[in-house]
């Protein structure tokens, strides 16, 4: 079965006036799906829940928040309430432990023990979200027969818990735990390697992996013909190559060493330069900056594996508005009806 198509923001970006319009207008083009993310930008939830009020149709959800910088149930808390606002249109509630540098230099957290941590934060949110009552007794989080004032979900109301995952024991922990998993840099060797892992790891919980979603962030460029969008996407990749949750994916595609050499010099805060260092192969394989036929290759050939793509746009910084409407339109066209 052909998967939905899905979008994002990074929502410091752009105003709030833009955003409600960017949401309106993906909603009007067919998208299935709307993410957030939450890094040093707009507040996720309360953002989500202007965006319910002037949608009527597309999902709206994150992609994602940190399971560090919220307990699991302030978490259900905020799903409850956007269930409700957005009339069962909330979900997924993507999780993950968000990106290293914004949690030690932003909120000076360690990520200690992720895998770990993912796993109680999704299974106290499902149980409050769904359960007249909970207890659990985890490392981090115990809760002691308590629940959510406004009971359960209604009927109908019900929000998927997705968990992000590079690397192997969170892949299997999505399988064991989660609705969904989505990633980003998705080529055909490392959905074959998510495929396995979550099966290992719904097999390991007496789970059906064809119930566990698969999602990627799906980067685009602006206007591959335009030297300072093609720098903008450069920017985009180095940005990850810069994460050693990376790296792993890059060695699949045989790219470890230029990943390596953007991470070396972003390391060392010379950004620009990371940026140039950033290969053409790695602008090839984990972008879409190639022509619109190859694009629209790529995209379908992730939606008729059943994987979600989640439009990723790697604006200008001087056309940061017209870039993501612009991505917003070409996507669309290139993943067709």
């Amino acid at each position: 079965m052909s998967a939905p198509l899905g979008l994002m923001l990074h929502t410091g970006d752009m105003p709030y006036p833009e955003i409600e319009r960017y949401a309106q207008e993906a909603e009007r083009s067919g998208y299935e799906q709307l993410l957030l993310t939450e890094e040093s930008g707009k507040e996720a939830f309360s953002l989500l829940a202007v965006l319910a009020g002037r949608t009527s149709r597309i999902r709206l959800g994150t992609g994602i928040v940190s399971f560090y910088t919220r307990t699991p149930t302030l978490l259900a808390m905020a799903a409850r309430s956007l269930a409700e606002l957005s009339g069962g249109r909330f979900g997924p509630l993507g999780l993950g432990t968000g990106g290293i540098g914004f949690m030690r230099r932003g909120h000076g957290v360690e990520l200690e023990l992720p895998v770990a941590r993912a796993r109680e934060s999704v299974e106290i949110v499902r149980s409050l979200l769904n359960e007249p009552r909970t207890t659990y007794s985890g490392r981090w989080f115990k809760v002691d027969d308590f629940h959510l004032r406004e009971g359960p979900l209604p009927q109908g109301h019900g929000v998927d818990i997705w968990l992000a995952a590079l690397g192997p024991q969170m892949a299997t922990m999505a399988g064991k735990v989660a609705d969904g998993l989505i990633t980003n840099w998705l080529i055909p060797e490392s959905l074959a390697e998510f495929r396995q892992l979550v099966a290992a790891g719904a097999a390991k919980a007496g789970r059906d992996p064809g119930r566990v979603a698969l999602a990627s962030l799906t980067m685009v460029c602006a206007d591959p013909g335009d030297e300072e969008a093609v720098m903008a996407a450069r920017r985009g990749v180095a940005f990850y190559c810069a994460s050693p949750h990376y790296h792993h994916i890059a060695d699949l595609a045989g790219l470890r060493g230029d990943a390596e050499r953007v991470f070396e010099a972003w390391e060392a805060r010379e950004f620009d330069r990371a940026a140039h260092l950033v290969s053409d192969p790695l602008l090839e394989r984990f972008t879409l900056t190639g022509s619109d036929q190859d694009s629209s290759r790529r995209l379908r050939w992730m939606m008729a594996e059943g994987v979600m793509p989640v439009i990723y746009p790697l604006p200008r910084r001087s056309r940061m508005v017209e870039d993501h409407f612009s991505i917003l339109q070409r996507a669309r066209s290139w993943a067709g009806e």
